[in-house]
């Protein structure tokens, strides 16, 4: 027996919970950052000292700002939500969602230089690849099933897109590696990955098809 198909859902409540995801892993950022213990007056000292903190609660909330805007951008030129989006999206939150984690470990291993601080580097940038990964499953939704998308976008456009997110998967890999090797260099290259992301993927339409 044959069942029809079922209905496809628009975006409203995807956006919705994504923006209520999105907003509560951005403001467990700050949790982090604990309140200097001083009663000698060496409360500057204590305040500078925090700086692996203020490092990573930096990086994260560029990274969760960058995903925020690119998530609006991308839902402005989708109409319909299949089963594959719906998993995409909810694989994007989970990393959103989880990021307040790796950057506790990033912020306390840090400072401590030597094996600690390459490991927590490396975490640190693997998350950014499930991002990535995240993106590509989006993508990759859209391009087989291109009737999702608003009017004037078609799967060539999915594809090119798509290829934008395997470039950040196998860059955030990398930058995870020379986490390994280098902290502070993988650190710099996260961040103007993360930069580079965001510009490439909110940039116009007609640029973008250019």
């Amino acid at each position: 027996m044959l069942y029809p198909e079922s209905r496809l859902s628009d975006t409203t409540r995807v956006e919705a919970f994504s923006d209520g995801v999105m907003a509560i892993a951005i403001t467990l950022l700050v949790l982090e950052i604990r309140i200097p213990e001083t009663d000698d007056g060496s409360l500057w000292h204590e305040l500078t000292g925090l700086w692996p903190s203020y490092l990573a609660y930096a990086g994260s909330f560029l990274t969760i700002g960058v995903i925020w805007l690119c998530h609006h951008r991308f839902f402005g030129r989708v109409r319909q939500m299949d089963g594959l989006l719906h998993c995409g999206n909810l694989l994007l939150l989970l990393a959103v969602a989880f990021l307040p984690f790796p950057t506790t470990v990033l912020a306390h291993h840090l400072e401590d230089g030597g094996w600690n601080a390459r490991v927590a580097t490396a975490f640190y940038g693997v998350v950014g690849a499930v991002q990535a990964a995240a993106w590509f499953v989006m993508w990759i939704a859209l391009r087989r099933n291109p009737d999702l998308f608003e009017p004037g976008y078609d799967a060539d456009y999915a594809r090119r897109e798509s290829l934008q997110a395997v470039i950040g998967f196998a860059g955030f890999d990398l930058i995870a590696a020379i986490g390994l090797v280098l902290p502070a260099a993988a650190l710099l290259l996260y961040l103007a990955a993360v930069l580079g992301y965001g510009f490439l993927s909110t940039r116009s339409r007609v640029f973008a098809r250019a």
